[in-house]
């Protein structure tokens, strides 16, 4: 799962041309009005609602100055940018992807998707000699830049913004002096990011040697920028948030949110109250529209509408002629760049731990050719899934001949690597009392040498107390091929069927040492062959039967992965082959082989998902150890039975089902609210039976399930053939 962070932005954007750089413009014979549009999260929408109702009244703007959402939208407004053109792509942006920086989970490298098995936290950390060190933010926010900088690709050339068709300036606070950094040159892009950089949210921005954050800090209503601009009438929209009523048991969270709130609503009222009787001030009602709810931008520019509507005789007399109003919009649009931007040369800025050599090689787009973006932007995502860039930006510098201009990839390293640190909770309760616990920790160290070598420990401490631990050295710098020594052991606990009815309880430790050589099957799967020696030791506690066995072998495996999602998968598929031999020539007590082939497989229509589960594994007619033996039963692999209910040298199964999506769920709770239903069947046979379809049990499971910042949770009932029936509870489930 993926944790979606819910930010306190919105940004709005379309796919629509931008403008030239604009000559000086003269003054016009009126009185020139300026727009003041300030920040208030997905509230913003309401920018546009306003924007539209100025537009069909024939009212100019002659300056703009905007904060966070509002420097967004005055930002593309300035631009060329017509509110239509941004209205109309409301419902063509996922908020939820541009706000996450991790790539689709199919285009992952194997290796990240391995560790997305395991319930970890996506919250990841750093850990040095100095202590623990945290990123600078939730979102760096690549997605969103890529996207400001396609939508202003024909400003690059515009470096002072009175060169815009329409004079603008963004707000952003600077975290160096303390003070409001009102941006009026540069790159229109980086201005906008700056602008809306919520503290916590998104990671700074840095311009000119200044770490600027959201300017809703310290100036969210930016009226003394518009006036310093030369506004004669300033039209005022204010989406700022009313501050909640706090309880007296509030929470810290509660507290810290309701402190920003404060200084962003003082702020607010020194700038309103500096608003003179000639200007027009609009404040949407915007009740039950919160900052975060982007999916009600469409709604918030409705209440926009009805706010410009309710003072249309206020505005109406700021309004011109048609054929005046006309010619100002079209000499506007006018200044738009139609030609595509050439590119020279294509150079890689990558200072930190990472090998540049390894940036150059996932880079496809040429040098002497038009700049296309969709190239580029999967440029940058393979760059990024290297996993250890905080950072993935491009910019495009002007050659002194300006007939191109030079592509230059930059990378930026995840400031608190190169030691990283995971956590994660598991829980399982059963129907019989059993209950499991386990606290998990990644640790993974990147970038040991310039081929990307990295050694990655994973803990379990509780049931059960295991350790893993795996150094991965790539053989060359694309990473294709690979060599990874391996240690792993633990002591577990667990319930052993033995016959029938009949159970014990087995006490295990165990250690195995492997050397692997491998492949990487581009970012699908993974091809690993190695050698393996190890010893293992059970004790059943009823009996007093002991298990002192050597470990020795080979063992194989082919994965691919290529699940949107692991544990609530939509769409996509996963096979994993593993294959073992055991060989006392290789210091195994005992000669056998096994098999076994897992497919897992998603299709959606809507929010109903079609799931299924094959699995089948055999000994090749051998008589397989107890502890290495094939085993059925637990939640979704017949979760009528308990887990390990049936056990043999064999075994076949298969599941297909549906599973809803059926609610969101609040931001602070997590993702969404799923409900299943599977039909399942499958059994175990010993390698001296003959499988029949008589032999095959059915059944079926229900569950509700959940995506929270804890990871999946699970609440699940099963049937057997029988008359077998479970209950579960799961937090961290992984299967």
């Amino acid at each position: 799962m993926r944790v979606r962070l819910v930010l306190i932005l919105a940004f709005l954007a379309a796919l629509a041309p931008a403008t030239l750089a604009s000559p000086d413009q003269p003054v016009p014979d009126r009185p020139r009005i300026g727009l003041c549009l300030a920040g208030g999260g997905a509230r913003g929408g309401a920018h546009i609602g306003v924007l539209q109702v100025l537009e069909e009244l024939r009212i100019p703007v002659d300056y703009i100055a905007g904060t966070s959402i509002g420097s967004i939208i005055g930002g593309l407004y300035a631009a060329g940018m017509t509110p239509d053109e941004m209205d109309s792509t409301l419902s063509g942006i996922d908020w939820n992807d541009l706000f996450d920086d991790a790539p689709e989970r199919n285009l992952l490298s194997y290796r990240r998707k391995e560790e997305d098995r395991l319930p970890y936290f996506e919250f990841e950390m750093g850990i040095s000699a100095d202590g623990l060190k945290m990123p600078a933010g939730f979102v760096a926010g690549p997605k969103l830049l890529f996207l400001l900088r396609r939508l202003t690709l024909p400003t690059i050339d515009i470096d002072d913004f009175d060169d815009l068709p329409i004079p603008f300036r963004a707000a952003a606070t600077s975290l160096n002096s303390g003070k409001v950094v009102v941006l009026d040159h540069g790159t229109l892009a980086d201005a906008m990011r700056a602008s809306m950089a919520i503290p916590g949210a998104f990671t700074p921005h840095v311009i000119d040697g200044e770490t600027l954050v959201d300017g809703g800090i310290l100036r969210n209503v930016p009226y003394e920028e518009v006036k310093a601009m030369g506004a004669d009438i300033v039209i005022i929209v204010d989406v700022g948030e009313p501050l909640a009523a706090m309880d007296s048991d509030a929470s810290v969270t509660g507290i810290l949110a309701q402190t920003v709130g404060v200084a962003i609503v003082a702020n607010s009222r020194a700038s309103l109250a500096q608003a003179g009787d000639q200007d027009v001030l609009l404040v949407p009602d915007l009740e039950g529209i919160r900052v975060e709810q982007f999916e009600s931008m469409a709604e918030a520019a409705a209440c926009g509408r009805t706010a410009a509507d309710r003072h249309r005789d206020q505005l109406r007399h700021l309004s011109v002629s048609e054929a005046d109003y006309q010619a100002w919009w079209a000499d506007v649009r006018s200044r738009r760049r139609e030609d595509a931007v050439q590119i020279g040369s294509v150079r890689i800025d990558s200072p930190g731990r990472i090998d540049p050599r390894r940036v150059q090689m996932r880079v496809r787009s040429q040098p002497d050719a038009p700049l296309d973006l969709d190239v580029l932007a999967k440029d940058l995502a393979r760059v990024y899934r290297l996993g250890d860039f905080e950072f993935v930006d491009y910019n495009l510098e002007p050659r002194s001949d300006a007939s191109a201009h030079d592509l230059v990839v930059g990378t930026t390293d995840k400031r608190w690597g190169p030691n990283y640190l995971r956590f994660g909770l598991t829980l399982a309760g059963h129907l019989n009392g059993q209950t499991r616990f386990a606290l998990l920790v990644n640790h993974r160290m990147a970038e040991i040498n310039w081929l990307g070598a990295e050694w990655r420990n994973q803990f379990s401490l509780g049931s059960p107390l295991a350790l893993d631990s795996e150094f991965y050295q790539p053989l060359s710098l694309n990473g294709r091929f690979f060599v990874a020594p391996r240690l792993s052991g633990g002591l577990s606990e667990y319930r052993r069927w033995i016959k029938g009815d009949l159970s014990d309880t087995v006490g295990a430790k165990q250690y195995l040492g492997r050397l692997d050589v491998g492949m990487n099957l581009s970012h699908w799967g993974e091809l690993r062959f190695g050698v393996y020696r190890g010893h293992y030791w059970g004790e059943f506690e009823g009996t007093g039967i002991k298990e002192d066995r050597a470990l020795g072998g080979w063992q194989g495996r082919l994965a691919f992965d290529q699940l949107d999602s692991w544990n609530f998968p939509r769409r996509g598929w996963a096979v994993d082959v593993i294959g073992r031999v055991s060989r006392n020539a290789l210091g195994g007590s005992t000669d056998y082989e096994r098999l076994a082939l897992q497919a897992r497989g998603a299709v959606s229509r809507g929010r109903m998902t079609f799931v299924g589960r094959l699995e089948g594994s055999t000994s090749f007619q051998s008589s397989l150890p107890f502890d290495d033996r094939f085993e059925l039963g637990g939640f979704m692999r017949l979760s009528g039975l308990e887990r390990g209910r049936l056990f043999g040298d064999d075994l076949a199964t298969a599941a297909l089902g549906v599973q809803f999506q059926i609610a969101r769920l609040s931001p602070t709770l997590g993702g969404h609210l799923y409900f299943g239903l599977l039909g399942e069947a499958g059994q175990a046979w010993q390698y001296d039976d003959t499988p029949t379809l008589t032999d095959i049990v059915p059944g079926f499971t229900t569950f509700l399930g959940a995506e929270t910042p804890l990871g999946p949770v699970y609440v699940g009932y099963g049937y057997a053939e029988g008359g077998y029936q479970s209950v579960y509870v799961f937090l961290g489930r992984s299967f």
